[in-house]
């Protein structure tokens, strides 16, 4: 894997700026990593989240990590509902999705909540209110929520620091 290194466009200096919303995907990870019910798997996914995340605003060839917490809860059947945050780190871009779907007997509805992009071309979507995630995911896992970790990563770990 021999690709050009490239750096993010990183915006803003305040609780609305692109370091703000890595700083809490950071934090996000390394309270999943306190978590007692996460797998081997699931840490070393999470570990590749943050050591991508820490390395931004460079890229990290290699890395697509999606990481989060989904709470479903199930009504009397068919009824169901269910919500998520995840954070996605890859080598071309960072995200925070949000949303959920419903279910209650005459169909299902899904829905995405504003959220946070950014990718190494220049796009970026900055619309949730960054200040209330790490207490969204907080109280998700207090109800019962599922942390989820999907990792595909193959990065070539710099062993230079």
């Amino acid at each position: 894997m021999n690709s050009k290194i490239q750096d993010f466009n990183l915006e803003g200096q305040d609780i609305y700026s692109d370091e703000y919303a890595i700083s809490i995907a950071i934090d996000c990870a390394k309270l999943f990593l306190r978590n007692s019910k996460i797998s081997t798997r699931q840490i070393i996914g999470l570990g590749n989240a943050l050591y991508a995340l820490e390395r931004m605003p460079a890229s990290t060839p290699g890395t697509f990590v999606e990481f989060g917490v989904a709470y479903r809860v199930d009504g009397n059947y068919p009824e169901s509902e269910m919500c998520y945050l995840n954070f996605i780190i890859s080598e071309s871009c960072f995200e925070i999705s949000r949303g959920g779907s419903i279910n209650l007997g005459t169909g299902h509805d899904a829905f995405s909540d504003p959220g946070w992009r950014i990718e190494l071309g220049g796009y970026r979507e900055a619309e949730c209110e960054l200040w209330r995630l790490e207490d969204e995911v907080i109280e998700l896992l207090n109800l019962g929520g599922e942390i989820t970790v999907y990792d595909e990563s193959e990065i070539e770990y710099d062993s230079s620091g």
